[in-house]
């Protein structure tokens, strides 16, 4: 539909062929002047300026008494030569006239690209009739969906209010028989507020009571646990006492920490923690207590109670063991 428009610009192209070939021929065929050419030589000597002619020089004064032959003339100095003109530049060589098979064949391809476009613009055409089609399509499905959105949200606003209505109509009647039952319970509520009064007044009485009674258990069986406990350092002390092979000067103490399995048996190191200010009676005493291991565990007494001990010795015991 649009083949008219297209092959103007193709004539166009061919009229322009033809004039830079007619220029062409034109500019090939005139005569043009040789560089040398005496007329134009001898106008271009005609332009250029004649050389002014060299100034005379005078001959210098010589004195009267001695009169001297008069001084040669200086010859003249010889014109400067008149410069070469330069030679006219040849014109660009211009492009060659194109022939009918390739001007047939640019209209061949000139066509073909034509056609090649037609082709372009209807699959072009085509394609946005289909997305047309597609976009009418998907309007009237989209329109079809939000009409049945509607239709089932007002079904379901209809059935929302229908169970609204029975939902109020039942808590109305609920909250009737729950008015009545709360009567009813306050009055139970109240009988068993005075029950319940009374059974606090008696179990906290109960529970002072038992309070005292785990008291007094529990300070009974401190005093036990720290007499087992003070025992059982004794005991210690004595097999300490009777592995005790050295010696020491009777002012020196110390004490030792002890870390027991629940058999009695030491874990790890026994440790100084309060120092006699001798080394060397401080390692005797480790060694005697490592040497006195392990220890029968307390009867009655928890392991807890009995884990970790400290005990107290001094040389003067130990020396007297």
């Amino acid at each position: 539909m649009n083949e008219q428009p297209r092959i103007l610009p193709l004539l166009l192209a061919v009229v322009l062929n033809v004039a830079v070939l007619v220029a062409l021929f034109w500019t090939f065929h005139v005569n043009i002047p040789a560089a040398g050419h005496a007329a134009m030589q001898a106008t271009l000597e005609s332009t250029l300026p004649s050389p002014a002619p060299a100034p005379a020089v005078k001959p210098a004064p010589v004195p009267a008494p001695a009169p001297q032959p008069a001084p040669r003339p200086m010859p003249k100095p010889a014109p400067a030569p008149k410069p070469m003109p330069k030679p006219e530049p040849k014109p660009a060589p211009q492009p060659a006239e194109p022939s009918p098979s390739q001007l047939a064949k640019q209209a061949r391809e000139a066509a073909a690209k034509l056609a090649a476009e037609r082709a372009a613009a209807e699959r072009h055409a085509e394609e946005l009739a289909a997305r047309r089609a597609a976009a009418q399509k998907a309007a009237a499905e989209k329109a079809a969906a939000q009409k049945a959105a509607e239709e089932r949200a007002a079904k379901e606003a209809a059935q929302e209010a229908a169970k609204k209505a029975a939902a109020e109509k039942a808590a109305a009647a609920r909250a009737a028989a729950l008015k009545k039952q709360l009567a009813e319970e306050a009055a139970k509520a109240a009988q068993a507020a005075r029950a319940k009064a009374l059974q606090q007044q008696l179990e906290a009485q109960a529970k002072a009571q038992a309070e005292a009674n785990l008291a007094a258990a529990k300070a009974q069986q401190a005093a036990e646990d720290q007499r087992l406990a003070a025992l059982f350092g004794q005991k210690i002390q004595r097999r300490v006492y009777r592995a005790w092979d050295t010696t020491f000067a009777a002012s020196l103490n110390c004490e030792v920490a002890i870390e027991l399995t629940p058999t009695g048996a030491i874990i790890g190191q026994p440790r100084v923690v309060s120092g006699s200010g001798n080394p060397a009676f401080d390692q005797a005493v480790i060694r005697a207590v490592e040497a006195a291991a392990p220890f029968v565990p307390p009867i009655g007494l928890p392991y807890s109670a009995y884990k970790s001990v400290v005990i107290r010795f001094n040389a003067e015991d130990l020396n007297h063991a």
